[in-house]
């Protein structure tokens, strides 16, 4: 009964993440998922730059939109990770060679 149980779990699992793979490439064929992408985008590039508060997100598509809110996030990850990343502590003028 306990290898019965484990088996029906793998299956649910393995059902359920072809169901999401599914549903991403759905969502990814939205306009409105590629609208969040570069919304996301510019948003994580924004956040890397000096004394910038810049956002870009539409508040509604956000909260009502799950292909915007989707391609957001994913355009944010995106974009974050190919920033460079900071090592002297974000001073403005970059890395300063010590001698």
């Amino acid at each position: 009964m306990t290898s019965h149980f484990r088996l029906s779990l793998i299956a649910a699992l393995v059902v359920s993440g072809c169901a999401s793979d599914a549903q991403l490439a759905q969502l990814r064929e939205s306009p409105n998922y590629h609208l969040g992408h570069g919304d996301g985008c510019l948003t994580a590039t924004e956040a890397s730059k000096s004394f910038s508060t810049r956002t870009a997100r539409d508040a509604s598509l956000f909260d009502n939109d799950e292909a915007y809110r989707a391609g957001w996030r994913q355009g944010y990850l995106e974009c974050a990770d190919r920033l460079p990343s900071t090592k002297d502590g974000g001073r403005v003028l970059g890395e300063r060679n010590e001698f």
